[in-house]
């Protein structure tokens, strides 16, 4: 069986059309980007921010204040690492672990 492709399909098969050709094609610096850019270091601060604000108001934070302070980061550094990047998600899951943490009791003998 004979397939004719003209030149106009046969283009398709050969250079793939990506977003980066098209911009160039059509004039654009760059492709617009979907979501606004924040960086690390200030969805970190906000998330703690927020996570600090609701646990000091609600009177949940117990213990010393540096290893509270620690303890939310490092739980937010945790999740940063695997690629979350939605500052409510983070915040609400440190506040849950922060509430779910295990805390050491001593008894008055």
């Amino acid at each position: 069986m004979l397939v004719v492709i003209s030149f106009r399909g046969a283009a398709h098969f050969v250079a793939p059309r990506c977003a980066a050709t098209d911009a160039a094609r059509l004039g654009t610096s760059a492709p617009r980007q979907r979501w606004p850019v924040m960086t690390d270091p200030e969805l970190r601060a906000q998330s703690f921010e927020i996570a600090w604000k609701y646990l000091d108001q609600s009177g949940l934070l117990t213990g010393e204040r540096q290893d509270s302070a620690r303890f939310i980061l490092n739980r937010i550094d945790r999740l940063m690492l695997r690629g979350e990047r939605r500052r409510l998600l983070l915040s609400n899951a440190a506040i849950d672990a922060y509430r779910l943490r295990p805390v050491l009791v001593t008894l008055d003998a």
